[in-house]
C-alpha cells in the first residue's frame, strides 16, 4: 500500500489541487472577490495565485519525499510521477496568474 500511495502521490496532488483552483474561482467570482481591490490586484486573483504557489511547493516538496525511497525501481518510478504531476500543476495552475478571472 505504501508504494502505490508514493507513487500516486504526485498525481493526486495535482489532481486535488486542480480541483481546488478550479473551485475557488467559481466561489470567488460568484461571491464578487473580483471587486475587492488588495496590492494592485482583486482579492481573488491574490488568493488564486497564494494557493497555487503553494500547491507548486508542495509538489516539489513531494519530489524530495520520492528521492528517499527504499528500491531503485520505486525511486525511478515515484520520480516520474511527481514529476509529471509538478509540471502538470505547473502548466495548468498558470492561467490563474497570466488570465482574466471572471467573464
Amino acid at each position: 500500500m505504501t508504494l502505490l500511495a508514493r507513487i500516486s502521490a504526485g498525481l493526486l496532488l495535482w489532481a486535488f489541487g486542480f480541483s481546488l483552483l478550479y473551485a475557488l474561482q467559481g466561489a470567488g467570482c460568484a461571491y464578487g472577490w473580483q471587486e475587492i481591490p488588495l496590492f494592485g490586484a482583486s482579492l481573488l486573483r491574490w488568493a488564486l495565485v497564494v494557493t497555487w504557489v503553494l500547491l507548486v511547493a508542495a509538489g516539489l516538496a513531494l519530489l524530495r519525499f520520492a528521492r528517499s525511497a527504499a528500491s531503485d525501481f520505486e525511486r525511478r518510478v515515484t520520480l516520474a510521477t511527481t514529476l509529471a504531476g509538478a509540471g502538470a500543476m505547473l502548466v495548468t495552475g498558470s492561467p490563474v496568474a497570466l488570465s482574466s478571472i471572471c467573464t
